[in-house]
């Protein structure tokens, strides 16, 4: 017996040292309500997209930045695979990378290579994915991305920013593990109906989705100027981000905070011809916007506890105004936000029983002025403002 004793305590001793135990793989996976789970652990995903064009030092750069607004995902466009030192920063900063893309089987050695990355949480298998992708492809992908990587997630973005984009068919959200909705309308020349109403439309038609496929998604709002075009106002990146969040989005990652899309001698081309082309972007450039980003990362992280954990009920369902709960074991938590860039609105909205006493704003520095009265939240909101208020239960 005590021979036994002495070999089993040996395998754990080697020169006088204890063995470290052998460290687990991350792992990242969602909850049955879609929520994000990193380690176990639930995660309010927040963070921007960095677009095409990059050079290890920008993605370095943009790295820090959105480490440094409190943001918790960055999704990274290839290629990037040639400088990687943005992937450590990233573990450093406590950021979670969405790493694109794998389109073909040959960028398949890049998900052999990086699989175990600590930072790597997803990997895209394509970007505009019903617009440049096929069901059957995507299936494809997804299937032999999941067998290098059955601990990590897949992802696609969706989207149907014009005239001649359909909304996507209900089997783009079957491919993968989870998707994105772009949502860019600001000043967007190609948009049939560029405006703030239209994104709740679609909201509806993706959160529908989604649901039936059992899907979690993601709200990409615009944080970028389309060629010709203009930077949205806080007020609107704002609205963008809580209108995903009221239609039932687990993640907002906007694109984006870099992008350099045409080449220079394609933007010369382009230029010469009359015709508006994509130029460089840095989203830090636009202060204020920039600023806004900040903000809303502030916000999330307050609110994550009522978004992960607190059960959604939708309150509208038409006109300029939508609304949203969420409920939680000591009360709930109301979003409204104003669907129209032009005019303020009315609100009256009949709450679920069992609330009491005022609704008291979340955020004392934005706007706010809604009243409960007779379990009905009445008032005027602003012109594509966003309130958001705690009601206590009885």
């Amino acid at each position: 017996m005590l021979l036994r004793i002495a070999a089993v305590i040996g395998l754990g001793l080697v020169a006088g040292h204890v063995l470290a135990a052998e460290p687990k793989p991350m792992t990242s996976s969602f909850r049955k309500d879609g929520a994000l789970l990193v380690n176990g652990k639930s995660v309010m995903p927040y963070g921007f997209y960095i677009s095409t064009g990059h050079s290890g030092d920008i993605r370095l750069k943009c790295v820090e930045q959105i480490g440094m607004i409190g943001g918790t995902v960055v999704h990274i466009q290839g290629p990037w695979d040639d400088d990687t030192r943005f992937l450590d920063k990233a573990a450093e900063l406590g950021l979670w990378v969405v790493a694109g893309h794998t389109e073909t089987e040959a960028k398949l050695e890049r998900v052999k290579k990086f699989k175990d990355h600590p930072a790597i949480i997803a990997w895209t298998l394509f970007d505009d994915a019903n617009t440049l992708s096929t069901v059957k492809h995507l299936t494809k992908m997804n299937k032999l991305v999941k067998e290098i990587v059955p601990h990590r997630l897949t992802y696609i973005p969706l989207g149907t920013q014009s005239r001649d984009v359909l909304m996507p068919h209900a089997e783009f959200f079957e491919c993968s593990d989870f998707v994105g909705w772009e949502m860019y309308p600001v000043a967007n020349p190609k948009a049939a109906d560029p405006s703030l109403k239209a994104t709740e439309t679609q909201m509806a038609l993706v959160a529908e989705l989604a649901s039936n496929a059992n899907r979690p998604y993601w709200i990409l709002p615009q944080s970028f100027t389309w060629p010709g075009g203009r930077v949205p106002t806080p007020a609107e990146y704002r609205n963008l981000c809580y209108v995903g969040l009221i239609n039932g989005a687990k993640g907002v990652m906007p694109w984006s905070i870099y992008h350099m899309v045409d080449s220079p001698a394609v933007r010369a081309k382009k230029k010469a011809e009359g015709k508006p082309a994509w130029e460089e972007w840095y989203l830090p450039d636009s202060k204020d916007l920039w600023i806004e980003c900040g903000a809303m990362a502030t916000e999330l992280k307050t609110l994550a506890p009522y978004l992960l954990d607190g059960k959604r009920k939708k309150l509208t369902d038409s006109g300029d105004i939508t609304a949203s709960m969420w409920i939680g074991e000591s009360d709930g938590l109301v979003v409204v936000a104003n669907l129209s860039e032009n005019e303020s609105k009315p609100v009256s909205i009949v709450l679920p029983k069992g609330l009491a006493g005022k609704a008291q704003t979340v955020f004392r520095d934005r706007p706010n002025g809604l009243k409960l009265v007779d379990g009905t939240l009445t008032g005027d909101i602003g012109k594509a403002e966003v309130h958001v208020y705690r009601i206590a239960k009885k």
